[in-house]
């Protein structure tokens, strides 16, 4: 159990770190693409779709990351007014529909990704399998999420609290 809680803070840390530098990377190249176009009349042609690719890659991994920290907006506001066994019940179904989801663009977004053809000319004929590897990506860290947190829910794993370093840890 303590590899798999040193695999979760890995992970957790890992993709909360790329999340961070793809929000930096959005706006630095949103402001660069504007001064260039405003200023200096010249924008960048790869500007914008470089832009574009940063903001789905964050939005997927930041989906992985409100699965697993369970920040997720789901009915949060109908749990108030259930029952606390009947609460328990609903999250956990919410969780096993995540993984669903989850396993669904692993497998399915991996067959698109694989299947797309062409290429980004303004970026060097990048193949366009590359920006859409995105899909099994976020699927198997939202299914692993969702199976780190449902094992945390039926007490198999040992709930973690936010920020938990597991070399903390006796």
């Amino acid at each position: 159990m303590r590899l798999l809680r040193l695999f979760d803070w890995i992970l957790t840390r890992g993709i909360s770190t790329v999340c961070g530098l793809l929000l930096a990377v959005m706006v630095g190249f949103t402001v660069y693409t504007v001064v260039m176009r405003t200023v200096f009349l010249d924008p960048p042609f790869w500007g914008d779709t470089l832009t574009l690719f940063a903001n789905v890659w964050l939005v997927m991994l930041a989906f992985a990351m409100a699965v697993r920290t369970e920040t997720n907006i789901a009915i949060e506001s109908v749990y108030g007014i259930l029952p606390a066994r009947f609460t328990r019940v609903l999250r956990l179904l919410w969780l096993v529909l995540f993984a669903a989801v989850g396993a669904i663009m692993a497998i399915f977004g991996y067959q698109a990704a694989d299947r797309i053809l062409g290429a980004f000319w303004e970026l060097g004929n990048m193949p366009k399998s590359y920006p859409m590897m995105i899909l099994p990506i976020a699927g198997l860290l939202i299914f692993l999420a969702a199976s780190l947190t449902i094992a945390e829910h039926v007490g198999v794993l040992e709930r973690r609290g936010q920020g938990d370093d597991p070399q903390k840890q006796n």
